[in-house]
């Protein structure tokens, strides 16, 4: 990938060396290394760049969550610590100057067991106070239940949520509004932030020593906490380094995905020589420069936006002057029907080892590879711009392009995600220019990054690139195509055979994106499949609209893809009838478009009425169904917290449009669909459920499937780490047999049947 004519000038992060930083934290003992430090500057909201007055008239030091005064606090221990929080609050300090910049809510640490009030917000709060901040010390819940994170991620977006909604709360000003977190603190105020939309975001995020950064989600290799999908604010992170390489990377990664998502931001480094703390302190005096870190980034003025021309739109010309020159005399002596635009990942496809793959699957539709190794979206544009198209109409025009753009290690400049959507959406425009009747198919960026199978930055960004390109797709003219989890292990690193060097795909990696790619690919070219290798396993294979049934599935289709986006659902329900008859969106309609009462109205109602949720349920849908659904745009760009996933009971079915499944086979397409969740939707925990039992009496043989399908579930969720949960045995009477209570025709749950599911995962629901 890498353009070897370019220097590596990329800008390093900065180092703060200590002589001694001495903090009692479980995982922060007597620090005498590095402080790193990161500062985005981005966008303030208004009233961020100057001071203002404030009526200073109401005097209560502590409220709670909702607002109301309170008498006092926690009970703090003579160690300085509060060790049990009867009443989640803020403790509000006020400066005493006239001038007031702000409110600053300042989250202590203490390992989610105590809260560090004496060593972590005592000096801070003075020397914030002298800044002319006000505080705002969140108490929140602690202690070593399994929920307290839960619990105290609950409390921040409570008090968040509070202070941005009361800009005048009590007399604090906090239209500015900053947060600070300490150690766990810093990860619980990650936490928070990153589950709130651009409005209640604060204005500036300040994390010092945040624990727990290099955590991953269970069963997956995927970040645990990341920045928000569009930061609006700055970033400052103070990271002491103890040795814990993964540790310090984690926080180094995190503020890159933070420059890389936001768009306008800028970084700089500066060292720092470190005061020796006092025992168990972290102080705020003139002495300790952390102090001084804190007033410049506290004092920076918010610059004007600037409006400059997004440089990955910039035609530059590319290094390869022979290949160009050679393409130039391919297309002025022929015409071709299908042509491949990338970089080296289309350009290998001239590699002996990839030749076969090419051949079978690209040659015969008279293909031409304008593949350019090391090339980014701006040389693409140059190419275009200079004879590559001249005098062509191929029928379909194949766009890989991005991972080069990202590239921070071989190339002087690292584009953000906006930027990278913005170079591919000016190629896709300079394509429907040049070629006005050629379909245009757009590859969601590849998972590729550099230095091993895990997720980074580079991956992270190219995500969000992709996110937000992938809207120009209109499928009419520009289609999107995302064959990522080909590449892809179950708990989201990169597969080794797929991709031996963890960006290029390897030989294999290559025939698994172009099986992927094939049924829209024959389908756009108006033949047949080149895929010699169907698999006999119909479950796994993706398929359309199979059965009639009282509504019409493809209205129901582009029900999902028109208000999907509108709703950015917190849960994703999939499935089949059994899910599309509980209610929610999109509305349920007969096939004539009436509308249709749900089966479970009331239970619905009344588990996810304080969320966003989509019903992606179709009737009779089996597993491949769900997977053409997921192929075409169902879940592309969305970020839902949950998705409750229920199918396969319709695979146990002989139709005269598809055979019955054996339970192996079934299983195979559940986990083909888990596999697409983790690779487009990688944050999200996905909830599987056993398949329901159907039929009346135990010994039918479809209720002897359905109990060997879910026998073979519990291995295939042990063995991934998907949480699985089996509701069978509720619904059924002692004896086994399934009451018309529970199931009227022995398949479809009553209200009574919906109420065992809803009671089963509301704690999944109700998760922060």
């Amino acid at each position: 990938m890498q353009n070897k004519e370019h220097s590596c000038s990329v800008n390093t992060i900065g180092k703060i060396y200590s002589q001694k930083f001495d903090l009692k934290m479980k995982s922060l003992n007597r620090l005498s290394l590095a402080i790193i430090l990161f500062i985005t500057v981005s966008v303030f909201s208004k009233g961020a760049e100057s001071s203002v007055n404030v009526k200073r008239t109401a005097r209560t030091n502590y409220v709670s969550l909702d607002g109301q005064s309170l008498p006092k606090g926690n009970a703090i221990g003579k160690d300085g610590e509060i060790h049990k929080v009867d009443v989640p609050l803020l403790h509000l300090v006020r400066t005493k100057s006239g001038l007031h910049k702000g409110t600053v809510l300042l989250i202590p640490g203490g390992d989610y067991e105590t809260l560090k009030l004496k060593s972590e917000c005592e000096s801070t709060t003075r020397f914030l106070n002298a800044q002319n901040f006000d505080v705002a010390v969140l108490e929140y819940r602690v202690g070593s239940d399994i929920q307290t994170r839960n619990m105290a991620l609950t409390d921040a977006l409570k008090a968040f949520r509070l202070l941005k909604g009361n800009k005048n709360l009590q007399g604090l000003n906090a239209d500015r509004l900053l947060a600070m977190g300490f150690a766990s603190g810093g990860h619980l105020a990650a936490k928070a932030v990153q589950r709130m939309n651009k409005k209640e975001q604060p204005n500036e995020l300040i994390l010092v020593s945040p624990s727990y950064m290099n955590e991953t989600l269970a069963g997956t290799v995927y970040a645990a906490v990341l920045p928000p999908l569009e930061p609006v604010g700055r970033l400052l992170t103070i990271v002491p380094d103890n040795g814990d390489k993964a540790w310090v990377k984690s926080c180094e990664e995190y503020t890159k995905t933070w420059i890389g998502y936001d768009g306008k931001a800028s970084c700089y480094s500066q060292k720092y020589n470190v005061y020796v703390c006092g025992k168990d302190t972290i102080a705020m005096d003139g002495k300790f420069k952390l102090s001084g870190i804190l007033k410049k980034f506290l004092e920076v003025k918010p610059e004007a936006e600037k409006i400059t021309q997004n440089p990955a739109t910039v035609p530059v010309e590319g290094y390869n002057h022979k290949r160009h020159a050679e393409k130039l005399a391919l297309v002025a002596k022929d015409k071709y029907d299908l042509i491949m635009i990338g970089n080296s990942i289309t350009n290998n496809f001239e590699k002996p080892q990839y030749q076969p793959v090419w051949n079978q699957f690209f040659a015969p539709r008279k293909a031409l590879n304008l593949g350019f190794s090391g090339y980014r979206t701006e040389n693409l544009i140059w190419n275009i711009q200079n004879g590559e198209l001249e005098g062509q109409s191929p029928k379909v025009v194949v766009l890989e392009i991005g991972t080069n753009n990202i590239d921070e290690v071989h190339y002087p400049t690292r584009h953000t995600a906006g930027q990278l959507a913005g170079g591919i959406e000016a190629v896709v425009k300079l394509l429907r220019e040049k070629l006005p009747d050629s379909k245009i198919i757009m590859m969601r960026c590849f998972p590729g990054c550099y230095g091993g199978p895990n997720p980074t930055s580079h991956r992270l960004i190219l995500e969000r690139a992709s996110d937000l390109v992938s809207r120009i797709a209109d499928g009419k003219h520009v289609f999107y195509c995302d064959v990522n989890h080909v590449f892809l292990n179950m708990d989201g690193s990169i597969n080794h055979d797929m991709m031996s060097d963890w960006l290029h795909p390897s030989p294999a990696g290559a025939k698994a994106w172009a099986q992927a790619m094939e049924p829209l690919l024959s389908e756009l070219m108006g033949d047949k499949s080149l895929d010699t290798e169907i698999s006999p396993n119909t479950s796994i294979v993706p398929a359309s609209k199979l059965e009639n049934d009282s509504y019409d599935w493809w209205a129901r289709h582009a029900d999902v893809l028109a208000i999907k986006d509108s709703i950015n659902p917190e849960v994703v329900l999939i499935g089949n009838s059994i899910t599309h008859f509980w209610g929610g969106l999109p509305q349920l309609k007969y096939a004539d478009g009436r509308l249709r009462t749900p089966n479970g109205p009331e239970t619905w109602n009344a588990l996810f009425k304080d969320y966003r949720v989509l019903n992606m349920g179709f009737g009779w849908d089996r597993t491949q169904n769900v997977l053409w659904r997921l192929d075409h745009g169902e879940i592309d760009r969305l970020h839902p917290r949950t998705i409750i996933l229920h199918i396969g009971t319709n695979n146990t079915s002989e139709t005269k449009n598809a055979r019955m499944n054996t339970a192996p086979e079934i299983v195979e397409g559940i986990r083909a669909i888990c596999m697409r969740l983790r690779s487009k939707v990688p944050g999200a925990k996905i909830v599987l459920m056993s398949v329901f039992p159907r039929e009346h009496e135990p010994t039918h043989p479809r209720r002897v499937l359905i109990n060997e399908i879910n026998r073979n579930l519990e291995t295939f969720a042990k063995e991934n780490n998907i949480t699985l949960l089996n509701i069978g045995p509720k619904m059924l009477e002692a004896d086994g047999t399934l009451p018309k209570e529970i199931a009227p025709d022995f398949c479809h749950p009553a209200e009574k049947g919906y109420q065992i599911w809803a009671d089963a995962i509301r704690p999944f629901i109700s998760e922060p």
